[in-house]
């Protein structure tokens, strides 16, 4: 299967999302696995410049989001990165009762069931120059069976 764009490749200079995404449509019930690839083709100049990035799911329509994917954080002077987050749903979850956490997720993948109304969440601090930039991209490889 393709890679599917959730992310395309452009500068983010503040904090955002993608917005809501189905990008499974109607086979998120034969979803097994997914490989998420964050690209982060420029990154701001200053070392205090921080870039986290989010897969969030919604088991509500979108009134709640949860991170099931919270990327390493990419630093303004680290220079271009790539980082793969690989999720599968048939792993019994970390925790079955948690709150949810909106961009609030360590550093980490979690597994298990996920919701199928997704979305990219980006946080930026800027250190103190208010000119942080980071041109970044997030493509996933589904699995099915």
């Amino acid at each position: 299967m393709a890679a599917l764009t959730l992310v395309a490749s452009g500068a983010k200079t503040a904090s955002g999302n993608s917005g809501s995404l189905t990008p499974f449509g109607s086979k998120v019930g034969k979803l097994k696995a997914a490989i998420f690839q964050l690209a982060v083709s420029a990154a701001a100049t200053e070392s205090g410049d921080l870039l986290d990035v989010y897969v969030q799911h919604s088991p509500d329509d979108g009134t709640t989001w949860d991170d099931f994917i919270h990327f390493t954080q990419v630093l303004g002077n680290g220079g271009a990165k790539k980082y793969i987050a690989t999720w599968l749903r048939d792993v019994t979850p970390e925790s079955e009762i948690k709150a949810p956490a909106d961009a609030a997720l360590a550093a980490g993948v979690l597994q298990g069931p996920i919701a199928p109304l997704l979305r990219v969440k980006w946080v930026i601090v800027d250190a103190s120059t208010q000119n942080a930039s980071f041109t970044l991209s997030l493509v996933v490889n589904p699995i099915y069976g």
